[in-house]
């Protein structure tokens, strides 16, 4: 299993918001994004941070992907 932030991609177009806007509204770094970026795992505190300023569950910000499917082997 593979980790994906895809569904937060998805609902910062649907908002209209760009990855700055949630650097700043959630007080994350750039690195935490930079990392999320690249499907990489990041802290609960960073995801709680997040769900907070969005608004949403953790279930909104990323998703379990089968790597198979993702061209990751």
């Amino acid at each position: 299993m593979a980790i994906s932030y895809r569904p937060l991609w998805i609902q910062l177009a649907d908002k209209g918001l760009q990855k700055t806007d949630v650097i700043k509204k959630a007080n994350l770094t750039t690195n935490v994004m930079a990392s999320m970026g690249k499907n990489q795992t990041i802290s609960f505190k960073n995801l709680e941070k997040i769900c907070i300023a969005l608004d949403c569950s953790p279930n909104d910000v990323f998703e379990f992907v089968n790597e198979k499917s993702e061209g990751v082997k």
